[in-house]
């Protein structure tokens, strides 16, 4: 999400230190990012080693789980200006603790739907800058054909850990296990729609560890996908399912179409996707069934980039507007 930002401040010469928690260190270590990986064994301790730096701003992603840029964004309030950006409006209001107090000086949000939400919820107008999406807009359109032109149709399934199932009010009424045998069942009662079958890739989120891949159907294939680079692998794909993962929209801009599996009553009062976005919602086994009729027999569909073209830019501008002079 930051990298477009961070690109675009080492091409305006604005100074900056990259520093980061697991597993965000890590990650970038691997995209080839410098960064200084903060490996205190407390929240606030890494907050230290900070804010101990004397930043004249902080530029901080978000997170419904307890990180370290809510304890910047609280420990930094009145001493250095923040800016949080957001990356999806996919539990936005969790993001910033209950009442917002994690909530950073200004946030840069990737569409008015989510300022909205979290104007809803108590933030003031002042604090929420839409900027759109950097992370979508450094997306280039595939030039290859989604699938191939004989053999197994491609579908890629997004996986990611998900908690809470069976807590009272949890959002997910089914795990990422459940999730993807819905989606073999579909695709293998699409037997008609694919002479050669379905071959389902199975995409590994990052912090979580390869388990075992459920026994293949008549006319479905199931294999691990371990290409480094996401957006390469959604690319293959004809169809990208998950659950509520941000590969989901970011393989709209490619552009593939793509699903959000999301069953349960918890869904009817939270929005994963701002609507231009153009992700289909599946709220049950057949809903995610009629979706994928009608995405593998759809042309390509729209790249829908207007709402971002120029983040990066405005993001960066964001921040160094607040930047403290020397």
């Amino acid at each position: 999400m930051l990298l477009p930002v961070l690109r675009e401040l080492s091409r305006r010469g604005a100074a900056h230190v990259v520093m980061l928690a697991e597993p965000a260190a890590s990650q970038a270590t691997s995209d080839g990012l410098p960064c200084v990986a903060l490996t205190s064994p407390s929240l606030a301790e890494c907050a230290a080693v900070v804010l101990r730096t004397e930043p004249s701003a902080l530029l901080l992603g978000t997170s419904v789980a307890d990180v370290v840029e809510r304890e910047l964004a609280r420990a930094a309030r009145g001493r250095i200006p923040t800016v949080g950006v957001l990356d999806a409006m996919l539990f936005v209001e969790r993001r910033f603790g209950p009442g917002l107090p994690d909530l950073p000086d200004l946030v840069a949000c990737p569409d008015d739907d989510t300022a909205e939400r979290l104007r809803r919820a108590g933030a003031d107008s002042e604090r929420l800058v839409v900027t759109g999406n950097p992370a979508l807009e450094a997306i280039a359109p595939s030039a290859a054909p989604a699938g191939g032109a004989a053999g197994p149709i491609d579908i890629l399934f997004v996986s990611q850990p998900v908690v809470e199932i069976g807590r009272a009010g949890a959002p997910f009424s089914i795990d990422e296990r459940a999730s993807l045998h819905d989606l073999l069942a579909a695709l293998d009662s699409l037997a008609d729609r694919s002479p050669d079958g379905f071959r389902v890739r199975v995409r590994w989120h990052p912090i979580q560890r390869p388990d075992q891949l459920p026994c293949p159907l008549p006319n479905v294939t199931v294999a691990a996908d371990d290409d480094p680079d996401r957006l390469r692998s959604a690319a293959k794909a004809r169809v990208v399912v998950g659950i509520s993962s941000t590969l989901l929209a970011e393989a709209r801009m490619l552009p593939r179409p793509s699903i959000a599996y999301l069953p349960g009553p918890y869904w009817d009062q939270d929005d994963v996707y701002a609507s231009h976005v153009g992700v289909r919602r599946a709220r049950s086994a057949e809903e995610l069934r009629a979706h994928l009729v009608d995405a593998l027999a759809g042309d390509t569909e729209p790249r829908l980039l207007t709402q971002h073209a120029g983040a990066a830019r405005r993001v960066a501008e964001l921040l160094l507007g607040v930047t403290a002079p020397e």
